[in-house]
């Protein structure tokens, strides 16, 4: 790690130094620590950090990178350079990640990358802790931010400190995950002053001004560094459209640019030269090619005459030796004040001299004297090459220089919202929404109301949604791509589906199949050809789940038939409709089969498909494994699918994941979790007006309530279902889709409301037997013994409770077998009946102590005491005193996997995994894993 040059911007900065050494006390002590140093840019935050660093000694860990606003569309360029700082044998995907870099390159998985930086800070840590360090953090890449984030969210137990140095925690190029995380009250928060947003913004007003647009005020703010007296200089003395012009250079108040003028007019020709060349490069450029781009024969000598005129400074990344301004106005005094026939051949020198075909192209735009066709055509080229390797940041980047290029309005229309689109599916939602109010004011078109119905629905407003997706269906003629018209099409089917609209999701869907909306949207241009971007549909999945939620089984299997049963799920064929198939399957009760369907299709969906279905799959998946009874999986995907739907901002399928995650966690009395879960699906289901989910979100309730015993809870929660009015009711009382009735007819009966629980029963028994669902069946007829129990017709309860066991004995293991037995030995019990009341208990017991039912488990210890029989202490007799991800961690411990495979598998540190078994061998009173195997009894 280089020397560290401390100035005099740290005297009385003694107490934020006290805090980080603090901090890296306690990351020492394995509590992985975040620290945010915050503030506007020229305040002092990065200063700040390296007095920290220099006080680390000899011997330190320090991983450092620091974003750059001419490499925000590189993907993993900060990620990069945190490597350059490790000497240990790197492995895939880190290893040759730079490759990334190179113009036409696979971009790999955030989460992949992710999962790589957890494997080496495990590795790394051991040594020293390790203090990761990323400076100008709003500037890093997406796919680095995304990936940082997904690591950051799994350290547990591990010794690293992370410091991230940026402007604002609320800058729209972050992920929200990383917002939250930085939000968190956990998190260190070093806040140096400047004007914020707000005060700048009343600051115009106060001045007269106009409102600033967000961005445009966030880029003053940046450009000024919060500086009071610089700010309100250039408010005064330029115009509104110079602020909200995105892609020009802001300038420098007319005293600091005469101040900056006046020293460079003191500098000699290659100290000149050199600054003139950085200043076309940026805030920063390697020395060498600043060197190159000026024609500068003597450059350390005119490096050191621009430093000494406090013009330039002199940084190193890595081992190359860069140059760059104290100041963003320093670098607009200088580069405004260059003659355009200059810039422009600065521009195009640098253009000849970039090895990146993107960097070559942003020069040539600014070299540009107006519009140009041709480059507009070049650089739309590129950006379609671009997006078809899924570098959706560099794509957009590009297309938004050649929309400024473009010699018509339409084509610059039709690019601008293309750039929209390429945001999306790049991840950087926050900065897309800030093009909202730019894109409205474009005249209607089919491509104006997609992109606004794409970004409505990723952001969560569906009715929004709705319309504007609507209006661009309604708006296509023949001139239409097909492929816009296909997509137009799976947008509108998913905001139905999410809607609980079935009905509405087959119309939509079988629109877009028909006109076979697969691969990219086309958008028309002047005749050039633009390679297609070819990603998966969810058309189909569409199609199967909208049948289902109308009560159309048959026609839904039948839409999904083209399926192959095993194989490989990279094609269309092979994967579109895989999500849909393993719904329907566990709706019908094939939770073998629909467990293999939905683990493929979130593995399929993570590598070649779409970030939306692996969430929605691996939520289910944890449905399905929590009606089979195998919990530790059901805990695992399900918060899984929790933490990739807030790390992904998938804002829609929020509701849905927190949802399935509840019902294991409240079955096992982790209630605090499952409360908290949800809480957060009713949330968000009413935050996005979604019926489906709001079912669901009262049926997870429901679920804590009825494990807490408040079963009035639980009714209050379920009873608004009944309403005849409800919105799309089909699939609400499609058996195995929801389950809400039998829950409200259970609490109605063990609160004596047996006339109503004779009401909500029937329907649910009667689809059930039609459907000849085993699953289904069971439960209905478990109800229908406690309903006939409790109204004391002992012969009508026994045949019921008999039958529930009996469609059990159909299928296959599940959970709803172990509470048939319990509510039958119970039944038994109180009947006088103690012999086969024992039978039936000690058989619920068993399947309750394995999957560490706690709250069940006592139940049932209560009931084998009254006919006589104590059972063994469960917390002797089994692991369900471990915590869910602890006894995950086990299980595949006892499977044969290393800690490192472990880690892998469950993306967390290696120091976790240690962490989490040492506290299963210190629970279990064991000291190895030969003794840990022969304590758990593996889940079938």
């Amino acid at each position: 790690m280089s020397e560290h040059r401390v100035g005099a911007l740290f005297l009385g900065r003694q107490e934020q130094l006290s805090w980080l050494s603090a901090r890296l006390k306690r990351a020492a002590n394995s509590e992985p620590q975040v620290v945010m140093v915050d503030g506007p840019a020229g305040i002092g935050k990065t200063s700040l950090v390296r007095q920290f660093l220099v006080g680390l000694g000899p011997g330190s860990c320090v991983l450092e990178a620091s974003g750059e606003e001419n490499e925000t569309h590189l993907p993993y360029a900060v990620v990069a350079q945190l490597l350059a700082h490790v000497t240990d044998d790197l492995e895939p995907p880190l290893l040759g990640l730079d490759r990334s870099l190179r113009p036409g390159a696979a971009v790999p998985d955030p989460v992949a990358v992710g999962s790589g930086l957890l494997d080496l800070v495990g590795r790394t840590q051991d040594r020293a802790p390790v203090v990761v360090i990323i400076d100008d953090a709003h500037w890093a890449d997406t796919p680095s931010l995304h990936a940082i984030t997904f690591a950051l969210r799994r350290l547990r137990v591990d010794r690293v400190m992370t410091v991230l140095v940026l402007r604002d925690p609320n800058e729209p190029r972050l992920p929200p995950g990383l917002r939250r995380l930085l939000g968190d009250d956990n998190t260190l928060k070093v806040h140096v002053d400047g004007l914020g947003l707000r005060e700048i913004n009343g600051l115009n007003t106060a001045l007269g001004g106009a409102p600033l647009p967000r961005w445009a005020a966030t880029r003053l703010r940046e450009h000024t560094r919060g500086n009071p007296l610089h700010t309100k200089a250039l408010l005064r003395q330029f115009p509104a459209e110079v602020f909200t012009a995105s892609s020009a250079v802001l300038p420098a108040p007319r005293a600091y640019e005469q101040l900056v003028r006046d020293r460079l007019d003191l500098c000699g020709p290659g100290a000149r030269r050199l600054i003139e060349a950085t200043g076309v490069l940026g805030m920063s450029a390697p020395l060498h090619l600043a060197v190159r781009i000026g024609a500068v024969s003597e450059p350390l000598d005119a490096l050191a005459e621009a430093m000494e005129a406090e013009l330039l400074e002199e940084r190193t990344t890595g081992d190359v030796p860069t140059v760059a301004f104290p100041h963003p106005m320093t670098r607009a005094a200088v580069y405004l004040g260059l003659r355009p026939a200059l810039r422009s051949q600065l521009h195009q020198q640098a253009a000849s001299l970039a090895d990146d075909p993107a960097q070559s192209l942003r020069h040539r735009a600014r070299a540009a004297p107006g519009p140009d066709a041709d480059l507009a055509d070049e650089l739309a080229a590129f950006a379609g090459e671009q997006a078809g390797t899924g570098a959706w940041s560099t794509a957009a980047s590009a297309l938004s220089a050649a929309a400024r290029l473009a010699t018509d309005s339409s084509t610059r229309a039709r690019w601008f919202l293309q750039t929209m689109e390429y945001l999306l599916l790049a991840g950087d939602i926050s900065q897309a929404a800030e093009l909202e109010r730019e894109a409205r004011a474009l005249a209607p078109s089919t491509e104006q109301h997609y992109v606004l119905g794409h970004l409505a629905l990723t952001t969560g407003h569906l009715n929004k949604a709705r319309d504007e997706l609507t209006a661009a269906w309604d708006s296509c003629d023949a001139g239409t791509p097909v492929e816009m018209a296909g997509y137009t099409a799976e947008q509108l089917a998913w905001v139905h589906l999410i809607q609980g609209d079935g009905r509405g999701a087959v119309t939509w869907a079988r629109r877009g199949l028909e006109g076979d909306g697969r691969g990219a949207v086309t958008w028309a241009r002047r005749g050039l050809e633009v390679p297609a971007v070819k990603r998966h549909s969810f058309l189909r999945d569409s199609l199967a789940i909208g049948l289902a939620f109308d009560g159309r089984h048959d026609e839904a299997v039948q839409s999904v038939a083209h399926l192959p049963a095993t194989g490989p799920r990279t094609t269309p064929a092979a994967l579109e409709g895989l999500m849909a198939r393993g719904l329907l399957r566990l709706w019908e009760g094939n939770l073998r089969a629909a467990r293999r369907d939905l683990d493929q299709a979130a593995a399929a969906h993570r590598v070649v498909g779409l970030p939306m279905l692996t969430i929605t799959s691996l939520a289910f998946l944890a449905d399905a494994e929590y009606r089979s009874g195998r919990w530790d999986d059901a805990v695992t995907h399900g918060t899984q699918a929790v933490s990739l739907a807030e790390d992904t901002d998938q804002t829609s399928t929020l509701a849905l994941v927190h949802a399935l995650v509840t019902p294991p966690l409240a079955a096992r009395g982790d209630l605090d979790a499952a409360g908290c879960h949800a809480g957060l699906s009713g949330e968000y289901a009413r935050r996005l007006g979604d019926v489906n989910d709001a079912a669901l979100a009262a049926v997870a309730l429901a679920h804590v309530q009825v494990v807490r015993g408040d079963h009035e809870g639980a009714i209050a929660a379920l009873r608004p279902l009944l309403d005849v009015g409800f919105p799309h009711r089909a699939g609400l009382d499609e058996p195995g889709i929801v389950g809400w009735r039998p829950l409200l007819a259970e609490a109605l009966v063990r609160t004596g409301q047996l006339a109503e629980a004779g009401t909500v029963l029937p329907p649910y028994e009667a689809r059930s037997a039609i459907l000849d669902r085993w699953l289904d069946q069971a439960v209905a007829a478990r109800c229908r013994g406690l309903l006939e129990a409790a109204r004391g017709d002992a012969d009508a309860a026994e045949a019921s409770f008999r039958a529930a066991l009996d469609h059990c004995a159909r299928g296959e293991p599940c959970w709803e077998q172990a509470l048939s037995r319990l509510a039958f030995g119970t039944f038994l019990r109180r009947a006088g009946r103690r012999g086969p009341a024992v039978a039936q208990l000690e058989a619920a017991w068993e399947a309750f102590r394995r999957l560490g039912a706690d709250p069940f488990l006592e139940r049932c210890t209560t009931e084998l005491a009254a006919c006589g029989r104590r059972m063994t202490d469960h917390q002797e007799a089994h692991h369900v005193m471990l915590t869910p991800q602890e006894l995950t961690v086990a299980n595949l411990a006892t499977r044969g996997l290393t800690n490192r495979r472990i880690a892998r598998e469950l993306v967390l540190s290696v120091k976790t995994i240690e962490y989490h078994l040492g506290n299963v061998y210190a629970k279990l009173g064991i000291n190895s894993r030969t003794e840990l195997a022969s304590r758990l009894t593996p889940e079938e």
